[in-house]
């Protein structure tokens, strides 16, 4: 993943035609911020000493992925039951919000809140839609997009049953190869074309390929 340079011109999804909708897509943690907001979050919601404790009993599911035993979805499935299993999720929203406002604005890099900019206006002119695809929980980036007029959020969610957190993934781990296969399922049956891609990690390689124009950490100048 690093040999990929800042830009790559392809086109892989579909060619540009008329009945494809175009689109332009960023990833978020680690492109638009500069820390990994998934465990600040995990942190802020449960408090630094029972976040501690919950993280050294996941050590033996790390360890197996470090031995290969399993992949970083499954990890991701563990992390998810061990943080928000029987949780309200009125309350895990709750904290994402003010997650969203206390501490998601001070990460954020400002040349990618300036292309943010450019992708909105040009969303307004009628142009490509603009989407944030983030492996990512759902709660703290809907919270954090809708305040600033982004509304197109492609993110991993929490399942719910009847208003409390199952600790399941609803769907699938929004990361490598399901970033792309989450993009197309949202325009299914019609085609989409990924006018502009902006990532910054292995896990959004699938996507910057997918891309016509790829951007890998541009905004780290």
């Amino acid at each position: 993943m690093g040999s990929i340079p800042t830009k790559i011109e392809k086109m892989h999804v579909t060619d540009v035609q008329e009945a494809s909708v175009p689109v332009v897509v960023f990833d978020f943690d680690g492109t638009i911020t500069t820390d990994d907001t998934f465990r600040l979050f995990l942190s802020y919601y449960r408090g630094p000493i029972n976040y501690t404790l919950k993280i050294a009993s996941l050590l033996p599911v790390f360890a197996a992925y470090g031995l290969r035993l399993i992949d970083r979805n499954k990890v991701k499935e563990h992390v998810i039951r061990r943080f928000f299993k029987g949780e309200k999720m009125s309350f895990i929203e709750a904290r994402a919000k003010t997650f969203a406002e206390e501490v998601i604005p001070g990460l954020i890099r400002p040349a990618a809140n300036e292309a943010l900019e450019r992708a909105k206006m040009r969303e307004k002119e009628g142009h490509e839609s603009l989407y944030i695809c983030s492996a990512s929980i759902g709660p703290y980036l809907r919270a954090y997009f809708m305040r600033h007029g982004i509304k197109n959020i492609l993110a991993t969610e929490l399942k719910s049953e009847s208003g409390v957190c199952s600790g399941e993934i609803d769907g699938y781990n929004i990361w490598g190869a399901g970033k792309v296969r989450r993009i197309l399922a949202e325009f299914e049956p019609k085609d989409v074309t990924i006018i502009e891609a902006y990532g910054d990690s292995r896990g959004d390689r699938e996507l910057l390929n997918a891309a016509k124009a790829s951007f890998y950490r541009p905004f780290r100048l």
